[in-house]
């Protein structure tokens, strides 16, 4: 052990020789050129283990081979190797080809550098071990994609054969052109292809974005007077990019257009045909027979922005099928909450300050779909409250039963436990002020019981807050948020199937107080 030889030793003799030994190590030093780099075994929380490694010793032949027993904190370690690394690493420029003024030209990279940090970790070690305070020497290797004056002479030749030559993807009546420039980029000096494939799928994938149609499923509706499901728009086939073998052929003729005397080669889009997995032949398969939840909420004192907002969310749930097992996710059916989405301005919380902003009144529609989800006793998966009361969701309701999104991290998700399909819609009562949500499935039989919400640690508002805003006429006040006290709640919720208990928890919100917002024109 540590090339110290304790045969013929007692114990209390090998602890004495073990302990000085291990006092021994002040640093480990690591060295490369002029640099050096120090770590304190306090650093990395080495502590030698000096009982342990007398028992190894004297449970081992060959006692001079036996390495000590000690720990150290990996990550501590892991961290430290990777700051040297950061110093000294240097990654490689690729090779590239481009086209300037009708001229190819070829870029021949530039070397780099790695430090091999498995072999630092095994000398690190090492170094442990035998409690020295000999220097480690850092393996650094070079990386090499730098061109020889022959390699670049050769990707020069290929990327004037490609000059005035075009690949055009095709289907249809549309197509996309691959231009000499893009061409050139993608040719590769290292591989056997002599194409770099990574580009090429990253530009199929992007392409792929725009051209893929995916299937849609056909949606329903429940006819309260004829109490059965009635079709309200038809499945419909989609289609995707076989992506694989459009690569593959781009590659395979990128290479004939290369050596070939074409000028052009048009390149068809292999594509599949998706389909979908709900269709209008399954209408009276879904076991959708009866309504099994409802929910609704009140949106008096919505602006107008807000409530398109809110009736464009809504109509994105509507017809949506959820099969027996599946968990609904509203993130999902929502999608793009913004402009390019077809969202339009109105007010939300951002950094703590009221401002316009895309999509204001969505959470209207999660809310009201939780509370439905509640009546009709499905797990509720993911659920988060709002961070500071929202006087909508009081207008008919108590506080705390509400439920907030912010794509796509905040969710809402419920799910299916039933043997059915839950069929969900929406309708709006604009005389009223109303969203419903009505969920259609087969009734199992199961009861749900909520609390009244338990209400504590209330907290009175900070005072009026007032902003100035360039958008509205001076001298013009406009009142956007309104005074909460802030609040603990929590409700209780019980379903249950005869004796049998379904699903049992209590739902907590933790509001905090909020203002009362005013926009003080200043136009």
């Amino acid at each position: 052990m540590l090339g110290i030889n304790l045969g013929n030793k007692k114990a209390s003799e090998m602890e004495k020789i073990l302990t000085e030994k291990f006092s021994g190590l002040k640093k480990i030093e690591i060295i490369w050129g002029t640099s050096k780099w120090e770590i304190d075994p306090k650093q990395i929380d080495l502590e030698y283990n000096v009982p342990a490694s007398v028992a190894r010793v004297m449970g081992t032949r060959g006692w001079t081979s036996v390495e000590p027993v000690f720990s150290i904190d990996e990550n501590k370690i892991n961290e430290l190797v990777t700051e040297i690394s950061g110093q000294v690493n240097i990654p490689t420029r690729e090779p590239d080809v481009t086209l300037q003024d009708g001229m190819v030209m070829v870029g021949k990279g530039e070397n780099g550098q790695e430090v091999d940090e498995r072999d630092l970790m095994t000398k690190i070690r090492k170094s442990i071990a035998w409690a020295d305070n000999l220097p480690i020497q850092l393996l650094v290797k070079i990386l090499n994609p730098r061109l020889s004056d022959t390699q670049a002479s050769d990707l020069k030749m290929r990327g004037e054969r490609l000059l005035n030559k075009k690949m055009v993807i095709k289907k249809d009546s549309s197509s996309w052109e691959i231009s000499p420039e893009q061409t050139l980029a993608w040719i590769d000096p290292f591989t056997a292809n002599g194409w770099k494939k990574s580009l090429i799928e990253t530009w199929v994938e992007e392409l792929a974005v725009t051209f893929d149609q995916p299937a849609q499923n056909a949606l329903f509706r429940f006819v309260d007077t004829a109490k059965k499901v009635e079709e309200f728009k038809p499945a419909k086939t989609g289609q995707k990019i076989k992506q694989d073998e459009l690569i593959n052929s781009m590659i395979d003729n990128l290479t004939n257009l290369e050596k070939g005397d074409n000028k052009e080669i048009d390149l068809e889009i292999p594509i599949e045909k998706t389909e979908p997995t709900i269709t209008n032949s399954q209408v009276n398969t879904l076991g959708i027979k009866e309504i099994v939840g409802k929910g609704e909420s009140d949106y008096s004192g919505s602006i107008v922005n807000r409530i398109y907002n809110m009736k464009k969310a809504a109509e994105d749930m509507n017809g949506v099928l959820v099969a027996p097992g599946e968990i609904f996710s509203f993130n999902k059916y929502v999608g793009d909450i913004s402009a390019a989405g077809g969202y339009k301005q109105a007010y939300v919380i951002k950094e703590g300050k009221t401002i316009l902003g895309d999509g204001g009144g969505v959470c209207q529609v999660s809310t009201t779909l939780f509370r439905a989800a509640l009546a009709a006793g499905l797990p509720i998966e993911e659920r988060t409250a709002h961070a500071y009361r929202v006087h909508y969701y009081e207008n008919d309701s108590q506080p705390g039963i509400d439920a907030t999104i912010f794509t796509p991290s905040v969710d809402l998700k419920f799910r299916n436990d039933t043997s059915a399909y839950i069929l969900i819609q929406s309708r709006v009562d604009e005389t009223k002020n109303k969203l419903y949500f009505d969920l259609y499935g087969t009734s199992d039989g199961r009861k749900v019981e909520m609390s009244k919400v338990r209400l504590w640690d209330s907290t009175p508002p900070p005072p009026d807050l007032y902003q100035d805003d360039p958008s509205i006429p001076s001298g013009q006040v406009r009142q956007v948020d309104w005074a909460a006290w802030g609040v603990k709640t929590a409700f209780d919720w019980k379903v249950t199937r005869g004796n049998e208990v379904l699903q049992q928890r209590t739902f907590y919100s933790n509001f905090r107080p909020w203002q009362a917002i005013y926009l003080r024109g200043t136009k």
